[in-house]
């Protein structure tokens, strides 16, 4: 984990599929949000690149392979809630993967989802994921699966 006086490196991943759903997971059995949906992510470990992380990160907590960061949603920074109350500094990235879902002991669910129906379900009131979550369904109508918008691999 790169810790370093009290800071956190972290990443999360709206992944979507060919018809442009959104793949969320709900969470189960942890300190914080338990029973909110959410998109696989975590922290950077020392050593990770961003692609790196993203791409353990997603394996761990789904299952599937990271094939490509296609644009960054948001970058941002802001005191934890848990512990001593580090400072994390986050992105949250829209991308693609491969493979068959396969849930973490973490997770008790994973739904793929229409981007305006996002809306729904209850995830964590958490301001530059909330605003990734609302841009989200005017990125995905405008959206070239086939390009990426990003140099992050």
């Amino acid at each position: 984990m790169n810790r370093f006086h009290n800071v956190i490196f972290g990443q999360k991943a709206f992944i979507i599929n060919d018809a442009k759903e959104v793949l969320i997971i709900k969470r189960k059995n942890v300190d914080i949000f338990q029973g909110y949906w959410d998109v696989p992510g975590g922290k950077i470990e020392e050593g990770d690149s961003l692609f790196q992380g993203l791409a353990r990160e997603i394996k761990e907590e789904v299952g599937l392979k990271l094939e490509r960061i296609i644009l960054c949603l948001s970058t941002s920074k802001f005191e934890g809630s848990m512990g001593d109350h580090p400072q994390i500094f986050r992105n949250i990235y829209l991308c693609r993967a491969e493979g068959k879902v396969l849930l973490s002991s973490e997770h008790e669910q994973y739904k793929w989802v229409k981007a305006l129906d996002l809306a729904n379900y209850n995830f964590p009131e958490d301001n530059d994921f909330q605003f990734a979550l609302k841009n989200l369904v005017h990125i995905l109508a405008e959206l070239n699966l086939d390009k990426s918008y990003s140099n992050l691999s």
